[in-house]
């Protein structure tokens, strides 16, 4: 069987929804489609043969006219899973049209009412029991070392003061650790201590190469600190207004920092000794 897999949500959502893909990688081939440079990270961990852009198979044509190369993609897959609500049933009429037979359409996230780990949601949407947490095995980089410190999210409510983190750098320089600041395109706005050259990696699974050979790391509510989490580096997510029990992190070695509203510097520089 051959499935196409459609997500377009954040990294962390994304990661949240791997353990269901890799039970469905178990007996059929996965395609992903959304936006590839998150989506490599599955076809990194083997549970993908490949991931293509929205943009680069016409899915935008579902909603007006199928077009021809749409139509020709698509034609190759029994099974398409799309990660969108479908409130007008547009995704599924046109993906059917394409020669898809079996569609299945559900909101790329668990309602507000959700209590249990967002994992579950993902593998109760397929009718799949529980599995194991999701892992990411990379070769870790050779040249990486220390801490790394993500002050950013997808939300800046998500996002604890950024003078915290400068307090948790500080305690780690002064124990000769080294500090790696990840900034993306979204962290753009935060300001960072004063001489700080951030981490910057062509990929995300360049960064997780980094991220895997880390002595730890300290983010937000986070994708970056789910990619933290999946391959396995030492990890403090931290958590303000978002509930842990539905968005935490999954990992052998993730420690959650939740406060009301917000863990002090000292729990979580706690949490660093212990």
């Amino acid at each position: 069987m051959r499935t196409l897999f459609v997500h377009t949500g954040g990294i962390g959502d994304f990661l949240l929804t791997c353990p269901a893909l890799a039970a469905l990688a178990r007996d059929r081939a996965v395609t992903l489609a959304g936006h590839p440079d998150r989506l490599s990270l599955a076809v990194a961990a083997g549970v993908a043969e490949r991931a293509v852009s929205l943009d680069a198979i016409d899915f935008g044509s579902l909603f007006s006219r199928v077009s021809p190369r749409l139509q020709a993609f698509a034609g190759a897959f029994d099974e398409a899973i799309v990660w969108m609500r479908d409130t007008d049933g547009a995704i599924s009429s046109g993906l059917q049209r394409c020669g898809i037979h079996q569609v299945r359409c559900f909101p790329g996230l668990p309602q507000a009412t959700w209590e249990r780990h967002a994992t579950a949601y993902y593998l109760e949407c397929l009718g799949l029991p529980p599995g194991d947490d999701f892992r990411l095995t990379v070769p870790p980089e050779p040249r990486f070392g220390g801490w790394v410190l993500h002050p950013g999210s997808g939300g800046a409510r998500k996002n604890w003061p950024v003078d915290h983190f400068e307090a948790v750098a500080a305690r780690l320089a002064r124990r000769g650790r080294k500090v790696h600041w990840c900034l993306g395109p979204v962290e753009e706005a935060i300001r960072v201590p004063d001489g700080v050259v951030p981490l910057r990696c062509e990929s995300l699974v360049a960064l997780a190469a980094c991220l895997a050979a880390a002595d730890g790391y300290v983010g937000n509510d986070s994708g970056i600190s789910h990619l933290a989490a999946v391959v396995g580096c030492r990890t403090v997510a931290i958590f303000g207004p978002t509930d842990p029990a539905v968005w935490a992190p999954r990992g052998p070695k993730v420690t959650v920092a939740h406060g009301g509203p917000w863990p002090s510097v000292q729990d979580v520089l706690d949490l660093l000794d212990g």
